[in-house]
This record gives C-alpha cells, structure tokens and sequence, in this order.
C-alpha cells in the first residue's frame, strides 16, 4: 500500500497537513484557501476528489480559513472539538461538522485518527495520532501548544514520524520587536513551543524509537529554518541513533513520509 504525507504550509500564514492511504486523504487543519490547498495536493499527486475528511487542531484562523469553502464545494466531514465549534466566527456550512470531546477516535478508510490535547491559548486544542492500518507507518502532529506533558511525550513516542512544532528561538523573540504582552503570551504555557523544547522533545522521542522528525509551524519573525533545525539537529545528534530531520515550508508542500 502506498502511503504519503505532506506538510502542505506551515506557519501564521496557513498551516495544513494531507495524508494520504489505500486510494484516501486527509486533511489536518486547512488554513489558507480552498483553492491554494487543492493546488497545494494537485502538486503533490493528490486528487482533491480522494479528500474524505478534515479534522481540525483548534479553531485559529491559521488553522481554519479554508473550511466555509472547502465545507461547501468538498461537502467532506469536518471533525473538531465542540469547544472550537462553539468558538467558530466564520460562516460556513457546519451541516458538514461532526463535534468531538478533546479525545476522540474516527476511522477513515485504513486510517486511525486518535485526538489528544495540547496546551494552548483557544477555546480547546488538540494533537493527532495518524495509525495506517498494514502500513507500520504512525504519525503524530503536534504544533500549538506552549509545553509538552509527559502523556503527549509518550503517544508521540509510539511514532514511526512526527510533525513537531518548533516556533521560536527564545532569546530571538525575547530580542526581537513584539510588544511584551505577546511575547509573554507566546513563551508561556499556553502559548508556543520553542526550539529548545522541541529539541527536547525529540530527543526523548529518539531514544525511543522515533526515526523521522519535521519541525513545523515556525515563526517568521523570531526564528530561522536553520537555527530550529541546527538547534533540534544538536540534541538528536547526542543520542547517536540514525534519524531523519526536516523543516516544513511557510508557502510550499514537504514530503513527510
């Protein structure tokens, strides 16, 4: 069975992941518009016909934009939090949406999708465990949350890959030109997850078993590609297991699996 995933944006400007199985896809958030993410997929050999359910981290507009069009011509299950439901601005058709608690389970074709919770600023937010049945293939995402707990560190371990945020470089945002009040918003508990942390993170991940790893939705403003991946790349290298390591792209697609 083939079996592809991509980082389709990453970042404030838009964040969408498409994973793809047995003749199926899914979409993980949709945060630019309908038409920049059925091109984003064209571009990637995925057919927006093969599109059969969208599930939903939180309800920022980052992570949203595209749902009012893409519920309307796609007409493709919306899976989200009834916390992020409730909390929705943007008109859309929410005959489409199908509410959830924080920790939820949908199967799509020979993909498990399994919810859990991560720790940030919106009404609710959550992570996604992506099982792919007879595959051995097992991705997490984790992004949007200012820490990781040990019940986080634990599922995501169970990973054969794992799309982690990497935000911000801590003395950079600290630096840098943001008013204190959202630089205290995003380096607190509910905020953002820096480099360091996601170093962290991976490493314990590394250690055991986890082989690839793609740090995504960086900020523009308060770090680089090279400094998240040099700053990550250190700590894995401490572990001396092989792995694999990438950076998602702001505007363009990047092959997880």
């Amino acid at each position: 069975m083939t079996v592809s995933a991509y980082t389709l944006f990453s970042g404030s400007s838009g964040n969408s992941l498409c994973i793809s199985a047995g003749g199926d896809s899914i979409l993980i958030d949709a945060g630019r518009s309908c038409t920049a993410i059925k091109n984003a997929c064209a571009s990637v050999g995925v057919d927006a016909g093969t599109l059969r359910a969208v599930f939903v981290t939180h309800e920022h507009h980052d992570h949203v934009s595209a749902l009012d069009v893409m519920s309307r011509r796609l007409c493709v299950p919306v899976h989200m939090t009834y916390d992020s439901l409730s909390h929705m601005s943007d008109p859309y058709d929410r005959g489409c949406v199908v509410p959830h608690p924080i920790m939820y389970t949908e199967r799509v074709g020979c993909m498990t999708v399994t919810s859990f919770p991560t720790h940030h600023d919106s009404a609710a937010s959550v992570g996604y465990i992506v099982d792919i049945e007879g595959s051995g293939v097992r991705i997490g995402l984790c992004t949007d949350t200012g820490f990781i707990d040990g019940d986080m560190l634990s599922l995501l371990s169970t990973c054969t890959h794992v799309v982690l945020e990497s935000n911000h470089d801590v003395e950079m945002l600290r630096h840098g030109p943001y008013p204190f009040y959202l630089k205290e918003r995003i380096l607190s508990d509910i905020g953002h997850l820096s480099n360091a942390a996601a170093a962290d993170a991976s490493r314990y991940m590394l250690e055991r078993g986890v082989r690839s790893f793609t740090l995504a939705h960086l900020s523009r403003d308060n770090n680089t590609p090279e400094t998240a991946f040099n700053t990550v790349r250190r700590a894995l290298d401490e572990v001396g297991k092989e792995y694999s390591l990438d950076v998602a792209k702001r505007f363009e697609p990047l092959r997880v699996v």
